[in-house]
């Protein structure tokens, strides 16, 4: 899927440089380069990763997410020096090369999982050839992973909530990115102060990304989303009513949080319900997530054709991220499956303890 994904995007950034209609454009850059990012990079690196890790996933796992932020704090002001300098056809020409360059080497060394090449999660030994100083690490690894099916996972409330929650804070997120330079312009700020404020916003939600991902495994997840989410509120509604340069302040700051919990998302997602079908439900709610980010920046563009102004879309996005942390908070732990407990009983069976007590585990 690398392999394939990323070669789509690539080639089809170097055909969207010699787009000549809008239609191209559209088709190009929606269709094919949308399409190839989504099956090569974000989501299939993330399964990836929560394949290979479970006890240190939350470092493993924010540390991916912390890489797509600089990328995208990089990208921001590469690709407007860029255009500056080059044009934007030419820019696009050589980022489609890159990419290019780029998914050859990790199509190559990457594999889905540690089972394919006869290894287990967070470098293991497996049990036929590990010693007596792996029984832990064995246990450890059955304990941090409750391995849902995807009927019980869709069946339980909180992926439902995780589902809203996460729906509201893309396409809010989305369509206000999509449109934050046009934002900007309207309060006067020049393109190349635009495109530093926006590279700020990512460069803050660089550290931000890796701080609260591995401290959520020690806070609970669905509070620090609730959190971010409230923090996003206050940003959205400073750049909503806001005055000048302290309202474009607190956006900056708080989107740059929004983009920080993105990792707190996923984390939750495969700590509630398993490595299994982690990439599964993943890519199930991301079909939602997808319309909402399709859906959200459109609206927007047409609100403003037809006021000549952004007031009620700032409007309507603050409160929403306020639902979206509503949501979040009620998407608490699960109960575990049925499957994953009958398994548990019958590991305690087998116990010494147990044995010792004539097996009944109770």
């Amino acid at each position: 899927m690398i392999l394939a994904g990323g070669l789509m995007a690539g080639v089809g950034t170097i055909l969207l440089s010699r787009a000549d209609s809008y239609w191209e454009l559209l088709i190009l850059f929606s269709g094919i380069v949308s399409l190839g990012k989504s099956a090569g990079f974000g989501q299939t690196l993330m399964a990836a990763v929560n394949q290979w890790f479970i006890r240190r996933r939350s470092v493993a796992m924010s540390t991916l997410m912390t890489a797509f932020a600089g990328g995208g704090a990089f990208v921001v002001l590469l690709l407007n020096l860029g255009i500056q300098q080059i044009g934007w056809r030419d820019t696009l020409l050589w980022t489609g090369i890159f990419i290019v360059a780029m998914t050859l080497p990790a199509a190559f060394f990457i594999r889905s999982r540690p089972e394919d090449m006869g290894l287990l999660p967070d470098g293991d030994v497996p049990e036929e050839t590990g010693s007596g100083s792996n029984a832990s690490g064995r246990g450890r690894r059955a304990s941090g992973d409750t391995s849902f099916t995807f009927r019980e996972a869709i069946r339980t409330r909180t992926y439902w909530m995780i589902m809203v929650g996460a729906i509201l804070r893309v396409s809010v997120t989305n369509g206000m990115l999509v449109h934050v330079f046009p934002i900007m312009s309207l309060r006067g700020i020049s393109e190349n102060e635009a495109a530093a404020w926006v590279a700020a916003m990512f460069f803050l939600g660089i550290p931000l990304r890796f701080i609260m991902g591995v401290t959520s495994g020690k806070f609970r997840g669905n509070v620090l989303l609730a959190i971010g989410m409230v923090i996003g509120a206050v940003g959205m509604g400073g750049l909503w009513i806001g005055p000048g340069l302290s309202g474009l302040l607190l956006f900056v700051v708080g989107i740059a949080v929004v983009e920080g919990i993105t990792s707190v998302n996923w984390l939750m997602l495969s700590d509630y319900y398993g490595r299994a079908r982690f990439a599964t439900l993943m890519g199930f709610m991301s079909l939602f997530m997808n319309v909402g980010m399709f859906i959200s920046p459109y609206v927007s563009g047409l609100v403003f054709d037809r006021t000549g102004s952004y007031y009620w879309v700032l409007a309507v996005f603050t409160p929403l991220y306020l639902v979206s942390a509503v949501a979040f908070l009620f998407a608490t732990r699960p109960s575990p499956p049925v499957s994953t407990r009958r398994r548990w009983i019958g590991t305690e069976a087998h116990s010494p303890a147990a044995a010792a007590s004539g097996g009944d585990s109770n």
